[in-house]
């Protein structure tokens, strides 16, 4: 391991460099992963397969139907978390074909942490409701503890109670630079960001005894600044339980900017259901709040465990549910009520805890993934319905989160003490089209790189998203679809 020493303004930040990681293809894969989306591509184009060549150009089927070269992202990151340590950023450089080549880690100036009364399992089940392997830790119970939007990179630090921003550099994403100091999160166990680039806003979800959301302006140059006179007003009146329950799941800005989601699950042991507030925003100026201290706030019938929840369309949410899978909410922009209909819940088989969202622009699906089984579950994003599932090959337990990225699924698999590799690695899926999703490795982390089944959190970065327009646009990692990249909802 070698690492070295940059000095940014009054802050100083030690990336870690490490060639302990190493990336491996799929158990009896003997293609290298150009030809693997080489030989995925040809047998699903009607014309003549690409070449085998690991250097020739691939060609994909959009689900517009247009063609183009495979779509792909700079960088991939998560946070290691690791319970009352210093917490990090870890950047993973993305190669033109989908795969992870290196990463450095970054301080965030805080530490991670972990929910409360976390009752942990012994085993999960298979996928066939057969005996399982030993599951995956979810620290947070949460989605989006870390996120991107154009070049800045936002994290919760759980374990301190405060959040950090980084900008990312669009020729090196590799490279993070800390904006500011670690800000306080006004309460405790910070678990969920959610940013708005039209409002400059960014909110965070405290999920602890001092819970609720507090938002703050963002500046390039001096960082986050409190824009709430009487922070954590926006609360909820769930008791929290065990493992998560009654606490915040996740945040997201609508798509048109005008309203702040807060999803929070239920507490089935008080006869307590999910539920979504929605809080209004405006355009003000200056320093004062743009989101407001009031919701309206709806209750979620036979959904006890909302998770993980994005927007399809200007009335649509699809949320996961750990107890049966996919709910689809309806959304009134008017009333601003949610409501989950009779025939809104999409039941998966021998679930047992789907909990993480993303959603592809290329194939027009959603896709969903398991605390407790390694496969991915896809979704159309029109109907809901279920198109296919795809289990990983590498023998992990489970995965606590997962991001697309350009034609790319990625998923992090943090390590596990009951399994004999004790591994922490990063899944790779090529989202072929809808309906075919193919394996094409991991990303593996060895012990000596510290990523402990603590880790949390993914985003990723495309460079074409970038607020520096002065940057070399001229490298083949991007395309000229402009639908592809980072977007979380």
């Amino acid at each position: 391991m070698r690492s070295k020493l940059f000095q940014i303004g009054v802050i100083l930040l030690i990336p870690a460099f490490t060639e302990a990681a190493v990336f491996q293809v799929p158990f009896g894969q003997n293609k290298t992963v150009s030809e693997a989306v080489s030989a995925a591509e040809a047998s699903a184009s009607p014309g003549p397969p690409p070449s085998g060549n690991a250097n020739s150009k691939l060609v994909v089927t959009t689900a517009q139907g247009s063609s183009g070269k495979i779509q792909t992202v700079s960088a991939v990151y998560f946070q290691t978390n690791a319970l009352d340590a210093d917490n990090e950023v870890v950047a993973c450089r993305i190669t033109k074909d989908g795969s992870i080549t290196e990463y450095k880690k970054f301080k965030t100036g805080g530490k991670g942490g972990q929910t409360a009364n976390i009752q942990r399992n012994t085993v999960a089940p298979a996928d066939d409701g057969g005996f399982g392997s030993a599951p995956t830790t979810d620290s947070l119970f949460s989605q989006h503890s870390l996120i991107v939007y154009e070049d800045y990179l936002f994290t919760v630090n759980a374990g301190s109670n405060t959040v950090s921003m980084f900008t990312i550099d669009p020729k090196d994403p590799l490279k993070l630079t800390q904006v500011g100091k670690p800000v306080t999160s006004h309460g405790d166990l910070p678990v969920s960001l959610a940013y708005s680039q039209k409002l400059r806003t960014l909110c965070v979800g405290n999920a602890g005894k001092k819970s609720g959301v507090a938002c703050y302006n963002i500046d390039k140059r001096s960082g986050l600044g409190c824009q709430d006179k009487e922070p954590l007003q926006r609360t909820s009146n769930i008791t929290k339980g065990d493992n998560g329950a009654g606490t915040i799941s996740d945040l997201f800005f609508t798509t048109d900017d005008k309203n702040l989601i807060v999803v929070t699950k239920g507490n089935k042991a008080q006869n307590q259901t999910s539920t979504v507030d929605v809080y209004a925003t405006t355009n003000g100026k200056g320093k004062t709040s743009k989101v407001s201290y009031t919701s309206v706030c709806s209750q979620i019938q036979n959904s006890p465990a909302l998770y993980g929840t994005i927007q399809v369309s200007d009335t649509e949410f699809f949320g996961t549910d750990g107890t049966y899978g996919l709910a689809k909410l309806q959304f009134d922009p008017n009333s601003r009520k949610v409501t989950l209909p009779d025939s809104g819940t999409e039941q998966i088989d021998f679930q047992s805890q789907t909990s993480w969202i993303a959603k592809s622009d290329k194939t027009d699906s959603v896709y969903v993934s398991d605390l407790m089984l390694n496969r991915i579950v896809e979704f159309s994003a029109q109907d809901g319905n279920q198109t296919t599932q795809q289990s990983f090959l590498s023998g992990q337990a489970g995965n606590v989160d997962l991001i697309v990225g350009g034609d790319f699924l990625y998923t992090l698999s943090p390590s596990n003490k009951q399994l004999a590799s004790n591994t922490s690695m990063i899944q790779i899926m090529y989202l072929k089209q809808q309906g075919v999703l193919v394996d094409i490795g991991s990303y593996v982390f060895d012990q000596a790189d510290n990523i402990t089944s603590q880790a949390h959190g993914m985003a990723v970065y495309d460079k074409r998203h970038s607020r520096n327009q002065n940057h070399d646009s001229s490298d083949d990692n991007s395309s000229d679809d402009n639908n592809g990249g980072y977007k979380l909802f």
